[in-house]
């Protein structure tokens, strides 16, 4: 059944304002979930890409949903060939593993998507409407014993780097973003923390260069970069190469921060300060706390 509307019980994607993280922190989610959509920007106009959705009332957070908005429409893409209306994606960081918990929850938010979409309309959706997709770096061992195993459930490898999970409630595949091939996913490829490759930096650096000005490209290259920076004893050592490469380096980069940082949050703090006079009083207080200890509050 083809459905042209899927789309409509959903708000297009926005972006926040990109903010100061702590120094190292890096949000892989929001870097997975870039990357999948860059990697799918041939097919923008027939998808929609929904970054924390949330289900319901409950506060279950889906990481990314992928709207396919004509459903019989294919999509070739290695990553994207079970697609369905609803493509479900949980997404775990390079230092994170996929689990049997994590799994299983997801399978669980599933359901419960269906319920909210087929109480929102008036169309009955089942679970061959919604896919679900597992996005790891290393390869779930524990998890496919499991599978298979425990469960007695088959899984093949469809393309490098690709799994898909037969005989499951809903169609579901898990890819391992180091086993992916890079002429095929560049961007999912470089989703690391020790990107060294000169081949895919140049790759990147050329491919970024047409992109540069959208903002899920900066948004990826924003936690990349980040997510290569090296610390040596109390100085932040940067790959200086992948700024480099970019026209950029590390030193115009945190300027950059620095002053995002201080358009941002001192128009806020100064409003505060002025409608609070508690909150007035104790900055006055820290203030004069580090003048005495010769530390500067700029």
């Amino acid at each position: 059944m083809t459905r042209t509307n899927a789309t409509s019980a959903f708000p297009s994607t926005t972006y926040a304002p990109v903010s100061v993280r702590h120094r190292h922190r890096v949000n892989w989610q929001e870097a997975a979930a870039c990357a999948i959509e860059i990697e799918l920007r041939d097919y923008a106009d027939m998808l929609q890409f929904l970054t924390e959705y949330i289900l319901g009332r409950n506060n279950y957070r889906i990481d990314l949903l992928v709207i396919r908005k004509l459903s019989d429409c294919a999509i070739p893409k290695n990553i994207a060939r079970i697609f369905r209306t609803y493509n479900i994606f949980e997404l775990k960081g390079i230092h994170s593993s996929l689990a049997a918990n994590a799994y299983y929850k997801t399978i669980g938010y599933a359901g419960i998507l269906i319920d909210q979409l087929s109480n929102a309309g008036t169309e009955r959706y089942t679970s061959l409407d919604v896919s679900i997709t597992f996005l790891t770096f290393r390869y779930p061992r524990k998890l496919m014993k499991h599978l298979t195993v425990e469960r007695h459930l088959t899984v093949e490898k469809t393309s490098k780097g690709v799994y898909h999970i037969s005989i499951e409630t809903f169609d579901i595949q898990i890819i391992v973003t180091r086993e992916l091939p890079s002429e095929d996913n560049l961007y999912l490829c470089c989703l690391t923390n020790d990107l060294k490759d000169r081949d895919l930096l140049n790759r990147l650096a050329d491919d970024y260069a047409k992109h540069q000005n959208q903002d899920v490209y900066r948004k990826y290259l924003n936690q990349l970069t980040t997510a290569n920076m090296k610390t040596e004893g109390e100085s932040p050592m940067v790959c200086e190469g992948l700024f480099n490469l970019f026209g950029t380096s590390s030193e115009e980069i945190i300027a950059k921060t620095k002053k995002e940082s201080d358009d941002y949050y001192l128009p806020k703090i100064d409003e505060l300060t002025a409608t609070n006079e508690l909150l007035s009083s104790q900055l006055a207080h820290l203030q004069d706390l580090l003048r005495q200890n010769n530390i500067s509050f700029e």
